[in-house]
């Protein structure tokens, strides 16, 4: 390391060519005792960054390489996040069994919703799926309007569809059982798959709350809507077969 001579008393300044007199980098006042300060222990600098010119810029290389790493992956993500289908299910206008079912498109793309199912969760039967896409418990004139007597359709960003009441989803799935007095129905599952860019899907579990007569209203088991992968769907499909 380096070191530069100072006087004990400031009076006699040192001259510019005395600062590399001594190879050592040791400076040595002939005259005057100095005390010892430490200089770089680089020595100079820019002759320092001219030696080492090529890792210099070697390193420069690599980290300017992971800093455009970070901005394209944190781009990708932006990508990635608005084209994946994002869907919310969540009760709507009414009051128990007369409680609407609402479908949401949050995402930025639009989907087509293609299938809507229901699962129910009967003690001492399990569980059973069944297809409630088209609106069975309309009457006659309004089924035949249209899409007005099927939940399938094209949903925009921001878009909404009812996929019916409580009472009329499971008049769908069960229509040789009074509804409102199931026997032993402790969940119910509602399904929606879909296509955009991809298959789309999503599921939300209720927990049916009645009495000793009658059912009185669904509790969510999540805030939230579980999202479906691709893949997820198309099993769902393979087991259910098509309601085409």
């Amino acid at each position: 390391m380096g070191i530069i001579g100072v006087d004990k008393k400031p009076s006699t300044a040192f001259r510019k060519a005395d600062l590399f007199d001594d190879p050592s980098g040791v400076l040595w006042h002939e005259r005057r005792p100095y005390l010892a300060l430490p200089l770089c222990p680089c020595g100079d600098p820019m002759t320092w960054f001219s030696d080492n010119a090529l890792l210099v810029q070697t390193v420069t290389s690599i980290v300017t390489a992971l800093i455009w790493l970070v901005y394209l992956q944190l781009l990708l993500s932006g990508v990635r996040r608005q084209r994946r289908p994002t869907l919310s299910m969540n009760r709507g206008s009414g009051e128990g069994m007369d409680a609407k079912v609402i479908l949401s498109n949050l995402g930025y793309e639009p989907i087509y919703v293609q299938d809507v199912l229901v699962t129910m969760d009967i003690e001492g039967d399990g569980e059973s799926t069944h297809y409630v896409t088209d609106r069975r418990e309309l009457p006659e004139e309004e089924m035949s309007e249209g899409l007005s007597g099927t939940t399938q359709g094209p949903m925009t960003a921001g878009d909404y569809i009812s996929l019916g009441s409580v009472r009329g989803i499971l008049q769908r799935a069960a229509p040789n059982y009074n509804t409102e007095q199931l026997p032993g129905l402790n969940k119910v599952t509602f399904t929606v798959l879909g296509t955009g860019q991809k298959p789309a899907g999503a599921r939300k579990t209720y927990h049916v709350i009645s009495d000793d007569q009658s059912i009185k209203h669904l509790q969510p088991q999540s805030l939230d809507t579980r999202m479906l992968s691709p893949r997820q769907c198309r099993r769902i499909r393979h087991r259910q077969g098509s309601d085409v």
